[in-house]
């Protein structure tokens, strides 16, 4: 059996085929064969790895949470999975920090040849058609995010978020949307929403406590005078529990827009689907290569 490299050309800073030769050459210096599985865009790399699952032991991928999601969404729409090697070179890397994948490249790649796997859980949405690997947002923020171009991330970095969130403080925009979660049910006038399948942002917890489940963070029917609550999240990616925050938990989302106004999502750092949409949990879905740790948390 083979194991499969995916990467995206224009993920990160563009050295994602360096790195593939060397986790191939890592690979078969430890007696494992190796080899490049690539494709022109996202929706022919989905097709070509669902159509090739099973001619791979494994699969590596190479890049930040959008590449990642690429993998994932032909696991799901497969419905079958295999061992998930994971090589961090987005800007951000949510999903791999999360679950502790060194960012150092050598170090992430000595993580898949040594072979410890965990099972964990993500997300899918509109009928298991995409996956949600680290996060579902749509608000004011997931707006400035789709104005973002890959380039500006590439040479600004993650300031270029809170430049562009900046301008947006004075501006009263929300949507109003149902959020049906689990037992609960509720119309709001939402700001920001952020889904997350982990309680961590870029390695750092923003929900001290929390189960393995989505964790629904809204922030809603605000006024001029609570706009410094936007500033806090953009600044520290920390959501302080008020009376303009709901925070739930829960294993299945729908989300129904009830204004005339499109609302566009993103999923893992990329443009998405506009509401409505509903979204699943899928409890220990992907087996990923991780350190191997004595605290497991």
């Amino acid at each position: 059996m083979t194991y499969a490299i995916f990467f995206n050309s224009n993920a990160g800073d563009g050295k994602a085929e360096q790195t593939a030769h060397q986790m191939k050459e890592k690979l078969e210096a430890a007696d494992k064969e190796a080899e490049f599985l690539t494709a022109p865009d996202p929706e022919a790399a989905i097709k070509k790895i669902k159509d090739h699952l099973s001619d791979y032991e494994a699969i590596v991928a190479i890049g930040g949470d959008g590449t990642l999601n690429i993998v994932a969404t032909a696991f799901v729409q497969a419905e079958k999975t295999i061992p998930f090697g994971i090589i961090p070179g987005g800007t951000v890397n949510n999903f791999a920090k999360r679950w502790h994948i060194p960012m150092d490249l050598e170090q992430a790649m000595d993580v898949i040849v040594a072979g410890h796997t965990r099972k964990v859980g993500i997300g899918a949405c509109d009928e298991h058609k995409k996956a949600i690997v680290s996060s579902f947002a749509f608000g004011t923020f997931a707006d400035i995010s789709n104005e973002v171009r890959q380039q500006e991330k590439q040479k600004f970095g993650l300031i270029v978020y809170p430049l562009k969130a900046l301008k947006q403080l004075g501006k009263k925009r929300s949507y109003k949307v149902r959020v049906e979660a689990d037992s609960y049910t509720e119309e709001l006038k939402v700001w920001f929403a952020l889904i997350t399948t982990t309680r961590s942002i870029g390695g750092m917890n923003y929900v001290q406590e929390g189960s393995e489940s989505f964790h629904v963070s809204v922030l809603h029917n605000m006024t001029f005078l609570k706009l410094f609550q936007l500033a806090r999240f953009v600044f520290t990616g920390k959501l302080k529990n008020t009376e303009s925050l709901l925070y739930l938990q829960p294993k299945k989302v729908k989300l129904t827009p009830l204004g005339k106004h499109e609302i566009v999502a993103r999923i893992d750092g990329d443009k998405g689907p506009t509401l409505p949409v509903e979204l699943d949990w899928l409890e220990k879905f992907l087996t990923i290569y991780v350190p191997e740790r004595k605290d497991s948390k």
